[in-house]
């Protein structure tokens, strides 16, 4: 659904951004704000700030950023339009319904309410049922032996169904649930004689799946015994898709975030298991083969990841089906297959999870896993190496970054040891983000830091352009790329947003005609529209802002403790130093353009044109020499000659 502006506006102004955080992160008073652990990359100390005053958040160490509502979506894995009805929900803001033509899509959002809620009652019904037999049950014998106790069961709402026909229907009817819905769910089927309706999961092991929100959207049951099927899921429904949703996703995903890799396992137990041994982060499969819509999925919360297969014949084959699927969805992808006949928990209770993590932390990229395969399968003749060729040349072709498909292409020809160029194959470009040098860079010439762990999620959109976005992965409509921006540019757009006063003497100079980057004009052009609209709202525009450029963290580095630490006198410094030093940019430029076509100019055009070069170089010494005289007794780090 489209909401308006109006109605976005309304949610945000009703979602308290450290409220929210602090559902998830212990946050604690700050200065004039408050600080906690990074929800999105694992650390020891602090760097995450958000302002209760601007409700925007910025981490230190990976730059997330944004505003409320990119923090949902980063979060909890949302797309925007989810993320805004979530928070109306939470706000108890009801949904907007705008015309008469939208009145059966109201009537569907009803219908989808109802059958989560009564996904909900099962899971809850389920849950209880297990909780009330006598611990001497087959299925509590079957928990013991798999390591599982009844805090496990607790914590995993794992359920139970009895052999009983229509338990459950008949409960349903009782508590006047619309029973057409059950059905719809496949949780209940109408007798083909007679009347009523009788339960499709009995003498079960029930697993309830979640939505990242924790919406109850189906159900896995395992039976106990040797009939089959062994497994039996939920079908699909207006709220089920097996092959879009994962089984510990609603628990897992903070993991994957902190972690930046996601495992990926093939059933509930694997799954149970590993988030049992401390390795939580993971999802699992619900017996379906991965699907685009699990990669576009993935992604929402990381780039890479680490399939975990059996080491059998079938594990090798999943493998081989998912790899293309995960490279084309804009994914790094690593491989682990374990000791034949052995699952993970198999190989927990055997080896340990100190092993088990060592595995993890050196497993192969999946694509030289099974070009391995293929050379050790086949023989060293043109023909076999051809073969191997015609069989590894979609994988490449999948590949969706243009690095990574050509050290692939290399590391092929290597295994083969074949010249490349025989090797079939689509190259692509890499992208660029932007750059320049900073006051509070800590070296010259340098970006921030994004540490040792490579990019966040949050910063993937900038740092891996070559991959495909996913689905609605920004909020909002972006307006400004501001990408290319100087660092000058983007120091003086934050120092503007401290205070307001800042941002009026800013908006008073002539510095919008001295920029290079049409984005950063353009985000001051908005600022100016929207403060002089309504100049109390001055603390809302970094919140208004953050889901409208890219990249986010451009508007929110004031946050920073550089920033935080300026004195009005010295801020005041910082904005004339950056004025002064575009201005000096500008004419730098204008007199290399002057010089550059003083060469085909000819009598009194040659005389302006060196005229004005005079003019401009004299302008630029004015400049040099005032900025001297004030550096003299500056405590701001001053930039190089590249800016």
């Amino acid at each position: 659904m489209k909401f308006s502006e109006e109605f976005i506006d309304r949610v945000r102004e009703a979602s308290d951004l450290v409220e929210i955080v602090s559902q998830h992160v212990n946050l604690k008073k700050s200065g004039s704000g408050y600080q906690g652990l990074c929800p999105f990359h694992g650390e020891k100390t602090p760097s995450f700030s958000v302002s209760d005053v601007k409700q925007v958040y910025h981490c230190f160490g990976c730059k997330a950023s944004g505003n409320v509502f990119k923090f949902v979506q980063d979060y909890q894995g949302l797309t925007f339009p989810e993320t805004i009805e979530y928070l109306a929900q939470r706000a108890g803001i009801p949904l907007p319904v705008e015309e008469e033509k939208w009145q059966q899509g109201s009537d569907q959002r009803e219908e989808k309410k109802l059958l989560y809620r009564i996904n909900h009652y099962a899971s809850e019904w389920f849950h209880h049922r297990l909780l009330k037999l006598e611990k001497s049950h087959p299925v509590w014998t079957y928990l013991e032996k798999r390591g599982l106790t009844e805090q496990d069961a607790k914590n995993y709402k794992l359920g139970w169904t009895s052999a009983n026909w229509s338990d459950l229907s008949e409960s349903l009817v009782r508590k006047n649930a619309p029973i057409d819905l059950a059905e719809k769910l496949g949780l209940i089927k109408k007798r083909n004689k007679g009347s009523g309706h009788f339960d499709l999961f009995r003498s079960r092991l029930m697993f309830p799946i979640y939505s990242p929100t924790e919406k109850c959207l189906g159900f896995g049951g395992r039976v106990l015994g040797d009939e089959h099927p062994k497994y039996l899921n939920s079908p699909d429904s207006d709220v089920f898709h097996k092959g879009q949703v994962f089984y510990g996703l609603n628990w897992s995903a903070k993991h994957i975030r902190s972690q930046d890799l996601a495992i990926v396992v093939e059933g509930y137990m694997d799954w149970i298991a590993l988030d049992k041994a401390g390795i939580s982060n993971v999802v699992a499969t619900l017996g379906t083969a991965l699907t685009e819509k699990h990669a576009r999925l993935i992604r929402r919360y990381t780039s890479n990841v680490l399939v975990l297969f059996d080491g059998d014949s079938a594990g090798q084959s999943a493998a081989e089906r998912s790899l293309p699927i995960l490279l084309r969805g804009g994914l790094f992808v690593k491989g682990l297959f374990l000791p034949e006949g052995m699952d993970p928990d198999d190989f927990l209770k055997k080896e340990g999870v100190k092993a088990l993590n060592q595995k993890i932390q050196t497993a192969p990229d999946l694509f030289s896993l099974l070009v391995e395969a293929e050379v050790r399968k086949m023989g060293s003749n043109p023909s076999d190496k051809t073969k191997t060729i015609e069989k590894m040349a979609p994988l490449l072709d999948a590949v969706s970054n243009p690095s990574l498909k050509e050290l692939y292409l290399e590391s092929l020809a290597n295994m083969l040891n074949v010249d490349k160029s025989v090797i079939p194959v689509n190259r692509g470009s890499a992208g660029s983000s932007f750059g320049g040098s900073s006051h509070f860079a800590g070296g010259r010439g340098r970006g921030p830091s994004r540490g040792s762990r490579g990019p966040h999620p949050s910063e993937r959109s900038r740092v891996q352009e070559s991959a495909p976005a996913p689905a609605n992965s920004r909020p909002e409509n972006q307006s400004f790329n501001l990408k290319g921006a100087s660092r000058l540019e983007i120091e003086l757009l934050n120092v503007s947003l401290l205070k307001s006063v800042y941002l009026e003497e800013v908006l008073n100079s002539s510095v919008l005609e001295y920029m290079e980057s049409e984005g950063v004009k353009k985000v001051f052009e908005e600022l100016e529209r929207l403060y002089r609209q309504d100049p109390s709202r001055f603390d809302t525009l970094p919140s208004l802002l953050s889901s409208k450029v890219d990249p986010g963290e451009a508007v929110t580095l004031h946050l920073t403790s550089p920033f935080q630490s300026l004195t009005e006198e010295s801020a005041r410094k910082l904005i004339q130093d950056c004025i002064k030093r575009l201005h000096e940019k500008f004419l730098r430029s204008q007199s290399r353009a002057l010089m550059n076509n003083l060469k085909g100019s000819q009598g009194l055009d040659q005389k302006n044109k060196l005229e004005q070069i005079m003019n401009i170089q004299r302008d630029r010494r004015e400049i040099k020499k005032d900025q001297k005289t004030k550096d003299q007794s500056s405590s701001i780090q001053e930039p190089n000659a590249n800016e």
